[in-house]
């Protein structure tokens, strides 16, 4: 049996990531919050390339060949 992952929409990753990137910009951030944030940033990003990369294989395969 294999484990399915909760959907998640593009729209809600983009708005965390854009959260996260208003919090780095504070002056009075922990650099301990700030490395936090950091790696979040990171993992939204690499889900965000494959949501994209998911959208554009199905695009190619939709296309009439």
């Amino acid at each position: 049996m294999s484990k399915s992952k909760p959907s998640i929409s593009y729209e809600q990753l983009k708005t965390e990531l854009d959260l996260i990137m208003l919090e780095l910009q504070r002056d009075d951030l922990d650099i301990d919050e700030a490395l936090k944030h950091y790696e979040r940033g990171l993992e939204l990003v690499k889900q965000l390339e494959d949501y994209l990369q998911t959208a554009e294989n199905k695009i190619h395969e939709l296309k009439p060949k």
